[in-house]
């Protein structure tokens, strides 16, 4: 049987009444199947429904060669295909389907956003160079890249307007530094900008969205904490936006806040009681909301993780109009907002574009990018930072590459100099937020040294005197003088856990506690009284060589 299409139409030839038309245009424009060949067998069909709209979709081949094609069918209905009331028409078509399924190019079908070899997926394009075309087949709520207007138009209308804006440069940068990721071998991470009602922060989130899509690209911190494996892996390898952290409750977000950036789901068995494959994503989160996560958790009685406070990085918006530092030609900081969030909603999508048309060309991608992280990384790290800011800054490093290349190849209006300025001072308010260079756990336990010291002075009588005491004592050594604390006490005032020894590492290497006692890190005192032996284990230490160098660390409390 011959067919052909014409006019949008789908047509057979009869031999008594020549061409008749079949349905509305349906072309088979690949056979398509996972890259191991052996799987995920389907056809890349387009139809041009009733309002002239061309549709795209992937159709399993099972849905075409099986029994329940008439399933198929009542899909293509609900798209608006059209289909003759001929008693065979269906199976003509059906028919149609099968013959170029098997005569039409091969390609790939892949049901993640993101990485596939060389080339980058999407549910509507794809970007690389490959022997055979990429065609997205998973499921999607919504679209996700949209695109409206010119990359020049954006530059002029929303770009032009970043200029002087830090914060807002930052947010560019955060949505292209998502698709390196991958290349560059870096884990998950959000960024969250905090700060009082009507201080920019949706702007922020528009900025970025607009690198994508409309602001339909922005997900609810809220809806999306019910959902998040579903939506983070929709976002694999591309920008999440959550709006207003505060609309959850701290169990919720921080709940969702941690699988995020942990980058997978949840076990779960199947029917027939093996696991069923775990859902796993990698992605840059751009958040916002009033208040951190840090702050929400500790006001419902949560304890905030070390973990968690290097990979949920909490930004205050401190410019000098909250989130803008520079208004240009607007008289207030409300204006240029709503101008702002106007221009972000009728030019968006196109930069995405030109960045992935840009990087997927790249052969040496990987290379290119590790050299430059490592000489911004060496440029800007500094020789006191600890390993958990050394981490958070080089999530700021591969934000500031990004920016760096998109300003070097001109898909940005500002300069390169701009670009790492504004990555710098966004990663500078983050550590003045943080309040120190240390650990987490370091900073926690030399804080509650010093608060401790203070509790415990004038409390502590001499060791030599019989008067027994429930904190410890003090004694001469040399001309020091040193308090020896009851193990108990001290582990108590320091809120340390019962294996405390990693959590005072750091202070014994500076040599601020004598011990004999290396494992606990204690010193062991036999005293004798009256015949009798006394075993006191203590942890001993000069309290005026600790404050000292406390206070030249900086730690105040």
């Amino acid at each position: 049987m011959k067919f052909r299409h014409h006019h949008d139409q789908l047509q057979y030839f009869c031999r008594e009444r020549g061409w008749r038309s079949l349905s509305s245009s349906v072309k088979v424009l690949a056979r398509t199947r996972s890259p191991d060949r052996k799987s995920g067998f389907s056809a890349c069909i387009e139809i041009v429904n009733m309002d002239k709209q061309t549709i795209r979709m992937i159709v399993p081949a099972r849905k075409i060669m099986g029994g329940t094609n008439y399933h198929l069918r009542d899909e293509l209905f609900d798209t608006g295909y059209w289909l003759e009331p001929e008693q065979t028409a269906w199976n003509m078509v059906q028919r149609y389907l099968r013959e170029e399924l098997r005569a039409e190019e091969t390609a790939f079908c892949v049901t993640r956003t993101g990485w596939h070899d060389k080339v980058f997926v999407t549910p509507e394009k794809s970007f690389g160079r490959s022997d055979e075309s990429y065609y997205f087949s998973g499921g999607m709520a919504d679209s996700l890249c949209l695109a409206e207007g010119s990359l020049a138009e954006w530059q002029s209308e929303v770009g032009s307007l970043l200029v002087g804006n830090p914060l807002l440069i930052f947010s560019v940068g955060v949505a292209l530094a998502v698709p390196l990721l991958k290349p560059v071998g870096m884990e998950s991470a959000a960024f969250h900008i905090m700060g009082p009602s009507s201080s920019g922060k949706s702007v922020t989130s528009f900025v970025a969205a607009s690198i994508y899509a409309d602001k339909s690209y922005i997900k609810s911190w809220k809806t999306t904490a019910n959902g998040i494996e579903a939506v983070a892996s929709e976002h694999h390898e591309m920008l999440l936006v959550l709006d207003e952290l505060g609309l959850c409750s701290a169990e919720e977000a921080s709940s969702a806040a941690y699988q995020i950036v942990n980058g997978c789901g949840k076990l779960r068995a199947t029917e027939t009681g093996g696991l069923a494959n775990i859902a796993n994503w990698r992605t840059l989160t751009l958040s916002n909301g009033e208040i951190g996560l840090t702050e929400l958790m500790e006001s419902s009685g949560y304890q905030v993780k070390a973990g968690q406070l290097i990979r949920v990085i909490e930004i205050p918006a401190e410019e000098r109009f909250g989130c803008f530092a520079e208004l240009h030609r607007f008289s207030s900081p409300s204006q240029f907002a709503e101008h702002l969030e106007k221009q972000t909603q009728k030019y968006f999508g196109t930069l995405f574009t030109a960045w992935m048309t840009l990087i997927s060309d790249k052969p040496d991608l990987e290379v290119v990018l590790q050299r430059e992280i490592e000489t911004l990384r060496q440029h800007w790290s500094k020789s006191n930072y600890s390993g958990q800011v050394h981490r958070v800054l080089k999530r700021f490093v591969l934000v500031g590459v990004a920016l760096s290349v998109a300003s070097r190849n001109q898909l940005v209006l500002w300069s390169e100099e701009e670009s790492l300025y504004s990555v710098y001072s966004v990663f500078s308010r983050w550590l003045s937020h943080r309040g120190h260079q240390y650990n987490q756990e370091t900073y926690e336990v030399l804080s509650a040294l010093k608060q401790a010291i203070s509790h415990w002075e004038n409390k502590l009588p001499e060791f030599c005197t019989s008067r027994p005491s429930k904190f410890g004592y003090w004694r001469q050594d040399g001309d020091d003088v040193q308090w020896l604390i009851h193990k108990q006490e001290f582990v108590k005032q320091l809120r340390l856990r019962r294996q405390y020894k990693s959590q005072l590492s750091p202070l014994i290497h500076k040599g601020w506690f004598e011990t004999n006692e290396d494992r606990r890190g204690t010193l062991r005192i036999i005293e004798k009284k009256n015949g009798t032996e006394f075993d006191h284990r203590f942890f001993a230490f000069w309290p005026e060589k600790i404050l000292s160098e406390l206070k030249e660390m900086g730690i105040d409390e």
